[in-house]
């Protein structure tokens, strides 16, 4: 038996009618046993319903780390979601016939204080409070001063983070098969201070700096954490990754140009 586990968005009409239409299917499939959520452990693969924010959701509560992602979009943007609502149906069959595409996503470990996170897409620092004109912080690789940052904050992004919020602030895009660190500030008052990319063998740390006294550590858009001058975020790449069952016939670019319009002429 080939066990899953189901994820949705029960806020969207859209990913429950979809949710409601998979179980009538698998249930004409006697190779796949439905695990609930709690049993999410013993899932070999876990099926994500809705966005990005759904899959997101999956992935910090994966504790195998064997289990595969297969990401149903529900009808928004989700870059990472990348099954149609009309193709779900040839995965399964895939799965089946043993002819599942895969795609690794690496991704961060985020240490605070005592208490260890994951990161798929990015971390970011910004101001604890609106009333605060800048953020002052600091990064150091492996033990090395990096730089200085004072603005509204500062993005460190995967790959795979390349084309969220760190593209919004006016990062780079990175093709996701790689390990790497993205360094975006946001709204920098030097503005010679430009987003850059860093080897993902190394470990950083990010720290605030005077006259900063607090700060609000934001992981993935879901975790919010506030630090104090003398505290240290702490991040570098798993050994482990994410992975993601992809379409058939797909690439990366096919990808930028459907979701995020990259390279045509809009005029």
């Amino acid at each position: 038996m080939i066990k899953l586990s189901i994820i949705y968005n029960s806020e969207k009409e859209s990913a429950i009618n979809i949710y409601k239409e998979l179980l009538e299917f698998l249930k004409t499939k006697k190779e796949f046993e439905i695990l609930d959520e709690e049993n999410l452990h013993k899932a070999s693969y876990i099926v994500t319903i809705g966005g990005d924010g759904t899959l997101l959701r999956a992935f910090r509560n994966i504790k195998n780390k064997k289990a595969k992602i297969i990401a149903i979009n529900s009808g928004t943007l989700g870059y990472l979601t990348e099954i149609r609502k009309d193709k779900y149906k040839e995965i399964f069959e895939n799965i089946l016939r043993n002819k599942v595409s895969i795609e690794e996503r690496f991704f961060f470990m985020v240490n605070i204080g005592n208490r260890r996170y994951k990161a798929l897409n990015e971390v970011f620092l910004t101001r604890d409070t609106i009333k605060r004109n800048i953020v002052a912080s600091e990064i150091y690789v492996d033990d090395k001063f990096l730089g200085k940052f004072k603005g509204d904050g500062v993005i460190i992004s995967t790959p795979t983070g390349s084309t969220a919020y760190s593209l919004s602030a006016g990062g780079p895009i990175v093709t996701p098969e790689q390990k790497l660190f993205v360094i975006t500030p946001i709204a920098p008052h030097n503005l010679n201070t430009r987003p850059i990319i860093l080897s993902g063998d190394v470990k950083l740390v990010l720290t605030l700096s005077e006259p900063s006294q607090l700060g609000l550590v934001n992981i993935d858009g879901h975790t919010h954490k506030t630090i104090k001058l003398e505290e240290k975020v702490e991040i570098f790449y798993s050994k482990e990754s994410l992975k993601i069952v992809i379409p058939e016939a797909r690439n990366y670019y096919d990808v930028l140009r459907e979701k995020l319009k990259w390279g045509e002429n809009l005029c």
